[in-house]
């Protein structure tokens, strides 16, 4: 599950951005269009780390469209950067048999991206999704967790219009806080690694992830630092994780 980063080009810079749930009512990605370009700019890497796109809360229209705004989105960004490398991450949001078929071939074509990943390593830093706490380590049920969210239609007009009121009255974040404690959080992850091929994850001293829409900034435990950069939605803090490597 953990890919090592084995480019040519090293990485002494990088930029973690996820969980943006573009085409959702909740995303407000516009508020934060000028910071996720400047914390682009200098790096070696762009790793977009899943939940990019919200499939199940699009309203852009019909699932083609959605995809192909998707990958619309992401050539923008491949094309103002033109020195950057780019890694996609899988999240549960964008866990979509139809995106994930014309994002392979998208990448297929463009020497900068790779995509169809969990988890990538580079140098001592882990970076995932992170919705791996949601199998509690074991394989099994994250496969499960994630065919879940692949087999999930959009959402109906009335179910939309219910989540735009939970959204208003901020039970999202509420939620969030209840489900996604931050030392809990951290331990389910150290237990997702360490269940993980020792050789993967030797000598790893930093995670950075997303998926709990929690920011996160440097906290340690059991010798691993943690990173998370929030959400772009509203009532909820975000912050791309910028990384540098000696």
């Amino acid at each position: 599950m953990i890919e090592s980063w084995t480019r040519e080009q090293s990485v002494q810079r990088l930029s973690f951005i996820s969980d943006l749930h573009l085409f959702s009512n909740r995303c407000n990605v516009s508020e934060h269009q000028d910071l996720i370009e400047h914390s682009i700019e200098n790096c070696d890497l762009c790793v977009w780390g899943g939940d990019l796109f919200d499939f199940r809360w699009s309203r852009v229209g019909s699932e083609s469209k959605s995809v192909g705004r998707a990958l619309e989105w992401l050539e923008e960004w491949y094309e103002a950067f033109p020195d950057t490398e780019f890694v996609y991450l899988d999240g549960n949001h964008d866990a979509h048999a139809a995106f994930a078929r014309e994002l392979v071939k998208w990448s297929d074509e463009r020497s900068r991206f790779q995509c169809g990943l969990d988890c990538v390593r580079v140098h001592d830093t882990l970076l995932l999704h992170g919705d791996v706490i949601e199998g509690k380590g074991c394989a099994d049920k994250f496969a499960e967790y994630r065919g879940r969210w692949q087999d999930k239609p959009v959402a109906s007009q009335i179910a939309s219009n219910f989540y735009d009121v939970a959204i208003a009255a901020r039970v999202h974040k509420a939620a969030a806080l209840a489900a996604h404690r931050r030392r809990a959080t951290c331990i389910r992850l150290l237990h997702w690694m360490n269940s993980q091929p020792e050789k993967a994850t030797e000598g790893v001293s930093r995670i950075v992830f997303g998926h709990t829409h929690r920011r996160i900034e440097g906290y340690r435990l059991r010798g691993i630092e943690f990173y998370n950069g929030g959400a772009a939605i509203r009532h909820v803090p975000f912050m791309p994780v910028i990384l540098e490597f000696d």
